[in-house]
């Protein structure tokens, strides 16, 4: 079977090296690991000068002229190239990665815009959703999709992350571009600690009406992915705080990725409760929840955090639950394992 994926952001020139030895495979949702499943898989993009000229939508309308010769494409964008998928009829199967289509459907319900969506919808062989409540969002919202919808987890590279427990410096982590992050509460909580430094990796807009920014929060925009990856074995604990589930900012499940970086590297995490959470950990045994929008609530967790022992604990639990269940290995097994059904080469 020959797989073609098609990412949403660019690849090219973004990795150099061998993937899980230079950078962690994370993001290349288990394409490198497929081939010890029968599956031999590669990506396509346009070249740079087509990629400067070409915005975001165009650029994924005419991928669709990249998949010719396999047998099935996967990605997080095909809907934009199901409209010509709806024009020729194609035999290759179209199999969408669930980021932020519930957020899509939420956000635009009713009106041109959901009617279109649907239209190219039905152009779509198979969902792949990173959680359960996707899943669940989307069979009860539309039973018609019942079976083309399958949970598969997202993986991390845990051979890169080698975990680090011990000799953690005194500050505590927050990252993540997603539009789903509330740093405005990681400010207000920290301002109820002003004896504990606070770090944030995040991008400008993040902070968009952040104001009064205390002296204990130190900033970092858009930093280098080696230099966070150091931050999650230097730092003595991760706040993975978002926004509510009904909030339409950001991805469906957002943090997922820097949660598993965190649990695979050792660093113990405090986290919001989005629902996503129950298909990865589990409360007081591999991270700790808070509500949302509740400085004061953080705030206690930290303080329990403090206590190095119970933190080492949980660190160490979150470790071998990513290596037993949510290495990229394991995502490109079910992958393939999906890909052969659909395909009817299982």
């Amino acid at each position: 079977m020959r797989v073609l994926y098609l990412y949403s952001g660019l690849r090219k020139n973004k990795f150099k090296g061998e993937a899980g030895k230079d950078y962690p495979d994370t993001q290349l949702y288990g394409l490198n690991h497929l081939g010890e499943f029968g599956v031999a898989a590669e990506y396509k993009e346009f070249g740079d000068l087509a990629n400067r000229l070409l915005g975001f939508r165009l650029r994924h309308l005419l991928s669709y002229f990249l998949t010719p010769g396999y047998d099935l494409v996967f990605g997080s964008s095909l809907l934009f190239s199901a409209v010509f998928k709806k024009i020729f009829r194609p035999r290759r199967k179209f199999v969408l990665l669930n980021i932020g289509l519930n957020r899509t459907f939420l956000a635009n319900k009713k009106g041109l815009k959901s009617k279109i969506i649907n239209w190219l919808l039905a152009e779509i062989d198979a969902i792949v959703c990173l959680s359960g409540v996707q899943r669940d969002y989307l069979v009860n919202k539309f039973p018609e999709l019942k079976n083309k919808l399958y949970f598969i987890p997202l993986g991390v590279d845990v051979e890169y992350y080698q975990p680090q427990f011990d000799n953690r410096k005194n500050y505590i982590l927050s990252a993540g571009r997603d539009n789903g992050r509330d740093y405005k509460t990681v400010v207000e909580t920290a301002k109820l600690l002003p004896e504990e430094e606070f770090q944030i990796v995040c991008s400008e807009r993040n902070l968009q009406g952040v104001k009064e920014i205390p002296d204990n929060v130190k900033i970092f925009y858009d930093l280098p992915a080696p230099e966070l990856n150091k931050k999650y074995h230097e730092a003595k604990m991760l706040l993975l705080i978002t926004h509510d589930d009904n909030s339409l900012g950001g991805s469906d499940c957002s943090g997922q990725t820097v949660l598993l970086d965190a649990m695979a590297s050792g660093l113990p995490v405090i986290a919001s409760r989005k629902k996503y959470l129950a298909d990865y950990v589990i409360d007081g045994w591999e991270f700790l929840s808070v509500d949302f929008y509740g400085a004061a609530d953080i705030a206690e967790k930290i303080k329990i955090f403090n206590e190095t022992d119970f933190r080492e604990k949980i660190a160490k639990n979150a470790r071998i639950r990513v290596e037993r269940q949510f290495s990229t290995r394991q995502l490109a097994r079910g992958l393939a394992e999906t890909f052969k059904k659909i395909t009817g080469q299982s």
